[in-house]
């Protein structure tokens, strides 16, 4: 498809997300609703769909669509909110480009105490070391082209070296900011002790996507039909669908990149449907007695590692983790794999 932005030249797509996402926010400034409606229409069209425009490796891939998508739900967020009137028009430019580029909701002020900010960031440090050298590993060993026993277990491990370097990335990010005199929150907010799924999506994973995901599509929702939550958490959960569909989306032709696609929304239109099922069954209340409360949170590191590959799986296809590929099958026997390692 010679029509795609051919990587690095698709990097040039970057600022023109930051001048889509201004055009978004600003264009609550018009006063006719159905214009205001048609061009924010086109623009989130537009940003949604750049990904499959370009073609590149598959790292570039990820983060230009992890990117894009991340813009499009925080020009969303951005025009839910009320629009002050500034004096001048170039003054809510200015003011949407850095909203736009700042991730306000990793330096949310917290009274948590930290530890010293050269202790933080070792920690972060040894967090992403260990992430590099688990992938390094990982590649080496390929478990999943042994059996499919391996392969559970290399999704596994998939998921660990994800854990592993988000949180070093958090610590990096607390402990940079401990260092300039700030105590922020960070990007996570230990997960490990999310005892509901409702408790790890909404308070405790990824405060960066999740405060732009319930101010853009979860809050409009409750507001417009006050009782009806579980269409604001439908509307939540396809939208980060898409955001990270978008990672995918350019990494190969529709053939190859259709299953993935639907593995993703699959697994996030799972987990809404897993949340509502603890409601209804009295889950996401806290426990308090120490035993329950335990049992509730090795219920749900067990439940997002069962349906974790449903995730991860088509992202490490796409970047190629552990040998992974577009192309090759999901698991081979041990013969091909032997057969393959003599032939390399």
């Amino acid at each position: 498809m010679e029509w795609r932005v051919q990587f690095p030249a698709s990097l040039f797509l970057l600022p023109a997300f930051i001048v889509l996402g201004v055009a978004y926010v600003t264009a609550g400034r018009w006063h006719d609703p159905r214009l205001r409606s048609g061009l924010r229409l086109a623009i989130l069209t537009a940003m949604c769909g750049s990904p499959v425009l370009t073609r590149g490796p598959g790292p570039a891939q990820l983060i230009l669509g992890l990117v894009a998508g991340y813009l499009a739900i925080r020009m969303v967020a951005l025009g839910r909110r009320s629009r002050p009137a500034y004096r001048r028009p170039q003054d809510s430019v200015a003011r949407a480009a850095l909203a736009l580029m700042v991730p306000e909701d990793l330096f949310v002020p917290t009274a948590m105490p930290r530890r010293h900010p050269l202790s933080t960031i070792a920690l972060g440090m040894a967090g992403v070391a260990v992430c590099i050298l688990l992938l390094v590993w990982g590649n080496d060993w390929r478990l999943w082209q042994k059996s499919l026993a391996w392969r559970i277990l290399d999704d596994q491990l998939v998921m660990v070296e994800v854990a592993v370097g988000t949180a070093g990335l958090h610590h990096l990010i607390v402990g940079i900011a401990r260092w300039c005199g700030h105590s922020v929150a960070g990007l996570q907010t230990q997960p490990l002790l999310s005892a509901s799924l409702a408790e790890f999506w909404a308070q405790r994973w990824n405060h960066m996507v999740e405060g732009n995901l319930r101010r853009a599509f979860f809050q409009p929702c409750v507001r417009s039909r006050p009782g009806r939550g579980g269409l604001g958490l439908l509307a939540t959960f396809t939208a980060s669908g898409v955001l990270h569909v978008m990672a995918v989306a350019g990494a190969g032709p529709l053939r190859s990149i259709a299953w993935p696609s639907a593995s993703i929304m699959a697994f996030f239109l799972l987990h809404a449907g897993l949340i509502l099922l603890e409601r209804r069954l009295g889950w996401h209340r806290a426990a308090h007695q120490p035993g329950l409360r335990l049992l509730a949170r090795l219920r749900t590191i067990l439940v997002i590692a069962a349906f974790s590959p449903l995730l991860l799986d088509p992202f490490a296809r796409v970047t190629h983790v552990h040998g992974r590929s577009l192309s090759t099958p999901q698991a081979l026997s041990a013969g091909q794999f032997r057969g393959e390692s003599a032939r390399t």
